[in-house]
C-alpha cells in the first residue's frame, strides 16, 4: 500500500507522457544520458557537445541539448548498456527502474521504526506526498537520474542510522556521488561526527569508480574541464539554485525582468553560496558534540544535504529530489517536536512543500504574463529555491535547538528493536 501510494502520481505522469506521444521535454534529460553512453561506447568523449547533438540528429531525436552532458564520467560509462538498446526501450527501462528504486526507497524509509514514527495512515499519507513532490514527478517526465540517486542516497543514510560499523553507508553515499556531487557534502557532518569509516567509504567508492571510468574511457578525461563551466551564471527557468536566483536578479529571461540589471550576477551568486556554506558549517561545528549521536547526525546530514542542493550551480528544480531525504531526517528526530520551536519549524516544513507546488504554477507562465509583473517577476521565478531555503532553515533551527539531553532516536532504538 505504501509503495503504491508513493508511485501513483509519478506513474500516472509517465503513462500520460507515453499515451500522448511525448513532447514538452518528455525524456529530454535521458536523451542526453543515452547519447553520452553511445558516444563512450564508440570511443568519443560524452562532453563533446557538437558530437552529442550530431549523434542525436542522426538518431532522429528531437531534444534540447543545453550545455550537453554535464555529469561525472562514471555515470556516462554506466549508461553504455542503455546505449545498446533502441531509444524507446532504453528510456522506458530507465523510467521503470527509476520508479521502482524510488518506491522501494520511500517504502523502506517510512516502514523503518527508527526513521519514521507515524501510524499506518500517516505512513501512507507521507508516501503519497513524497510521490507528489514536483521534482519527483518532473524527474520522471524529463528522464532525470534523481530517482536512481535517491535510492543510493537513502540506503546510505539508512545504513548510518543503524549499527553500520564497516562504512557501507558511506560507500552507498559515495556511489550516489558519482552521478551528482551533492551527496558528497555528507562527508562534512560525518567527519565532524567522527564517522571515519563512512568518510573513508565515500571517498574510496567515489575515487574508485572514477578510476575505473578513467580506464574505460581515457579519451574523455581531457574534456572534463567543461564541468568547471557549471559555475557560470545561468538564468534559465529550471535553474532553481542560488546561482539561478542571482542570475535572474540581473539577467532578463523569457519569463521575468531583472530588478538589478546593473549588478554582478556572479558576485551575488558566489556571495550567497559562501554565506550558506558558512552558516551550515557554523551550525555543524556549534553542535559538533551532538553529531556523535544519531539525533544530531541526522539533522547535521539533512542540513548539509539541503544546503548543497541549494548551492550547487545550475541545479535544476528536478534536482531538489534529495530534499525529501533532508525532510525525512528532520522528521526522524522527535526532540525538536517537543520544544517551543515546534510550530514555527512545522510551518517552515509545510512552506517548503507549498512553494515547490507554487513553482510549478509559475513555470506555466508565458513571457507576457510573467514579465507583466515588472522587476518583481525576477523574484517570482525562484519559488522552488525559497522553499528549499525554508527547509534548510527548519533543519538548522532544529539542530541548534536540539536539547542536550535528547534521547537517541536512531541507533539506540534500532538496537532495542533487533
Amino acid at each position: 500500500m505504501v509503495f503504491a501510494a508513493c508511485l501513483a502520481v509519478p506513474t500516472a505522469a509517465l503513462a500520460i507522457g507515453l499515451v500522448s506521444g511525448g513532447g514538452h521535454g518528455f525524456w529530454n534529460d535521458f536523451t542526453t544520458y543515452w547519447l553520452a553512453g553511445k558516444l563512450v561506447w564508440n570511443g568519443h568523449s560524452p562532453y563533446d557537445l557538437a558530437a552529442l547533438v550530431r549523434l542525436g540528429h542522426d538518431e532522429g531525436l528531437v531534444f534540447q541539448a543545453g550545455t550537453g552532458y554535464s555529469y561525472p564520467l562514471p555515470f556516462a560509462v554506466a549508461m553504455v548498456p542503455f546505449g545498446w538498446l533502441p531509444f524507446g526501450a532504453a528510456s522506458l527501462l530507465f523510467s521503470l527502474l527509476s520508479l521502482s528504486v524510488f518506491g522501494m526507497s520511500v517504502t523502506a524509509w517510512l516502514t523503518d521504526p527508527c526513521l519514521f514514527h507515524g501510524g499506518r495512515l500517516a505512513t501512507i499519507a507521507c508516501a503519497a506526498l513524497a510521490g507528489c513532490y514536483p521534482p519527483v514527478v518532473g524527474s520522471v517526465v524529463v528522464g532525470q537520474a534523481n530517482l536512481l540517486l535517491f535510492g543510493s542516497l537513502g540506503l546510505g543514510v539508512r545504513r548510518l542510522a543503524g549499527t553500520d560499523r564497516a562504512g557501507w553507508g558511506g560507500a552507498a553515499l559515495g556511489l550516489a556521488g558519482i552521478v551528482k556531487v551533492v551527496p558528497l557534502a555528507l562527508m562534512v557532518p560525518a567527519a565532524i561526527g567522527r564517522r571515519w569509516r563512512d568518510v573513508v567509504g565515500m571517498v574510496a567508492v567515489a575515487v574508485g569508480t572514477f578510476a575505473v571510468a578513467a580506464v574505460a574511457a581515457p579519451f574523455a578525461l581531457s574534456d572534463m574541464g567543461r564541468l568547471l563551466r557549471l559555475g557560470e551564471v545561468d538564468p534559465y527557468w529550471t535553474n532553481q539554485s542560488l546561482n539561478g536566483f542571482a542570475s535572474r536578479l540581473v539577467i532578463p529571461t523569457g519569463q521575468s525582468l531583472p530588478p538589478f540589471p546593473d549588478a554582478s550576477a556572479a558576485l551575488i551568486a558566489w556571495g550567497a553560496m559562501a554565506l550558506m556554506a558558512a552558516a551550515t558549517l557554523g551550525a555543524l561545528l556549534w553542535r559538533r558534540t551532538r553529531l556523535a549521536s544519531w539525533d544530531g547526525l541526522a539533522l547535521g546530514m539533512g542540513l548539509a544535504l539541503v544546503a548543497a542542493t541549494a548551492a550547487a550551480p545550475k541545479d535544476s528544480f528536478w534536482d531538489h529530489v534529495p530534499a525529501l531525504i533532508g525532510a525525512g531526517l528532520m522528521l526522524s528526530v522527535p526532540g525538536w517536536q517537543r520544544g517551543r520551536w515546534r510550530r514555527p519549524l512545522m510551518g517552515l516544513l509545510v512552506g517548503w512543500f507549498v512553494l515547490a507546488l507554487g513553482q510549478v504554477a509559475v513555470d506555466q507562465l508565458d513571457g507576457a504574463t510573467g514579465g507583466s509583473g515588472g522587476p518583481v517577476s525576477g523574484y517570482l521565478t525562484s519559488l522552488g529555491l525559497y522553499g528549499l531555503v525554508m527547509l534548510w532553515m527548519a533543519i538548522g533551527l532544529a539542530l541548534v535547538s536540539l536539547p542536550a539531553g535528547a534521547p537517541l532516536a536512531g541507533r539506540h532504538t534500532r538496537n532495542a528493536v533487533q
